[in-house]
């Protein structure tokens, strides 16, 4: 279980955290562990002895320890074969925890088979083991999530668990081939800083470039901070990373610039309502809207609600979030629950807690919308950020989100951050109005252009980008039927620009992974055992 949750770890970087990737998982996970537990009991009455359950350990154990610097070789392949949000996961997951979790799913059934000395006594054996071995997982799996995770880097753990399998085999083999392990167990920490520090190159880590300043794993992302020089405007950015994605950045010369053009669309609940004075965001990030209603309008009052406090922690110390701020309110809770929990209501809404590959079904349906209404004043809107395409192939997503939107709005428009030419996946900001008058581009245009109250200067030139999204679905996201996954694939089967690298460079850890596999060969061959 321990090994199955860290392997959501070390996809998520990559392939997000969507449920084709935990779908990958547990589907793989199991199907080995069956395979596993067939082997394990046919090899088991073949030759029911502890050395070759020990040898099995340690192939495990093998394996396990080089997991951290053989995934980045095997994601960028698979990224390259361009396979889509749906099967990239689940190939990435049997090329590195498959065989894994078969020579894991070996042990019990060899270890009943050798715990039970007669017939009579197998019923006894048998449960005790799986009773133990069930004990084990729940262990494993309370421990990982609740106490290693939150305190440790994913790599260290792998590194740690794989360690400790090698100690189990060690102490099951005879006297020479201990020796043998004992010369890997002394090597390894040698290997360590290889294989624990091991990085994605960047054709798999989508956002490897800059230095990385802060990274860490939270309940919820693999955190990254990073600087990158940025040569048009000759200043350093500032970047959050979470799991695969950009979400935030800040100039570091110029903070008030908005770096991603598409948070400047968050000011569009202004041009309906000039007099908004308490706004809500619903995912914080690197508060750059929060920042900026902050300082652009002094009349209001903002609320954040993040539901990773490890992100709000990185925002108040690399984003420059002062929380003392009378104005400005944070909550470290999921955004639907906040609205449920409380009677306040906005002027403004913003959503930005999507993700390129993963969205957030409970926060897209048409209950989650209807609660949203329920807690907006006169006037209320909200904005949605979105990535999607803007042609009829790649906007299903957003064609079921716009849908949905307008079971609980009357008026929904939409807007293409990079216009409607750009033929990639891009930013689309969905605005959700109760202002009933039905308004056309040429309106947004003169509405931002008279109105003295938005402080983005650019905005009447960013309504022009105002569209109509082909209905290429009916769908209507509810809380019972969101089947936001198949609707996300056919888009992010393109690529975002400027994302992937196209080359990858070995490093020291590929020499460890060959050493240790040419160590284990040398290993099997010394034992005499047929093992298979």
């Amino acid at each position: 279980m321990a090994l199955e949750l860290l392997g959501s770890r070390l996809l998520a970087p990559v392939f997000g955290n969507s449920i084709f990737v935990w779908g990958s998982l547990i589907g793989v996970v199991l199907s080995a562990l069956s395979v596993g537990y067939y082997l394990g009991g046919r090899l088991a009455d073949r030759e029911p002895n502890l050395h070759t359950l020990s040898v099995v350990i340690f192939a495990a154990g093998i394996l396990v320890v080089i997991l951290p610097a053989l995934t980045p070789p095997v994601f960028d392949a698979i990224i390259r074969l361009n396979l889509g949000e749906r099967y990239s996961p689940l190939l990435a997951t049997t090329l590195v925890l498959a065989l894994p979790s078969i020579l894991l799913g070996m042990v019990s059934p060899y270890a009943i088979r050798l715990a039970a000395r007669t017939v009579e006594k197998m019923g006894k054996a048998s449960g005790n083991m799986y009773a133990l071995s069930t004990l084990g997982s729940i262990a494993g799996t309370f421990i990982t999530v609740f106490v290693l995770i939150p305190e440790f880097g994913v790599n260290k753990i792998i590194f740690a668990l794989g360690t400790a399998l090698l100690v189990v085999a060690f102490l099951g083999l005879g006297l020479r081939m201990k020796v043998f392990v004992l010369l890997i167990l002394l090597i390894l920490p040698f290997a360590a800083p290889y294989l624990v520090n091991r990085r994605l190159t960047a054709a798999a880590y989508t956002v490897a470039f800059g230095d990385t300043i802060y990274e860490t794993d939270t309940p919820y992302h693999h955190l990254q901070v990073a600087e990158s020089f940025d040569l048009e405007h000759q200043s350093y950015i500032r970047i959050l990373i979470l799991d695969d994605n950009l979400h935030s950045a800040m100039d570091l010369n110029n903070p008030d610039r908005a770096v991603f053009v598409y948070s400047d669309y968050f000011h569009l609940g202004f041009l309906v309502n000039p007099n908004i004075t308490r706004v809500l965001f619903i995912g914080g990030g690197g508060f750059t809207g929060p920042k900026s209603f902050l300082r652009n309008y002094p009349t209001v009052q903002v609320d954040v609600v993040e539901i990773d406090e490890e992100v709000i922690e990185v925002a108040e110390q690399y984003f420059s979030v002062d929380a003392n701020n009378p104005r400005l309110h944070i909550y470290n809770d999921d955004g639907r629950m906040f609205l449920q929990k409380n009677n306040r209501k906005y002027d403004l809404m913003v959503l930005d807690a999507y993700s390129r590959t993963y969205v957030p079904f409970h926060l897209m349906t048409a209950q989650f919308f209807r609660t949203v209404v329920d807690h907006l004043n006169q006037n209320g809107s909200v904005v949605s950020n979105l990535i999607a395409g803007v042609s009829s192939n790649g906007n299903q997503l957003l064609a079921a989100e716009v849908n949905t939107m307008r079971t609980a709005f009357p008026k929904v428009y939409t807007f293409a951050t990079k216009g409607i030419s750009y033929t990639e996946l891009q930013n689309v900001m969905i605005f959700a109005t109760l202002f009933p008058q039905q308004l056309s581009e040429t309106d947004f245009e003169n509405l931002a252009m008279r109105n003295a109250t938005v402080k983005v200067p650019e905005l009447h030139q960013y309504v022009a980008n105002y569209f109509t999204p082909a209905s290429s679905t009916s769908t209507i996201l509810t809380d019972n039927f969101a089947p936001v996954e198949n609707l996300l694939n056919p888009m992010t089967g393109q690529p975002l620009s400027n994302e992937r690298a196209s080359e990858s460079t070995p490093d020291e850890s590929i020499k460890i992974i060959l050493a240790l596999f040419i160590l284990s060969a040398i290993f099997v061959v010394l034992s005499k055992k047929k093992v298979f």
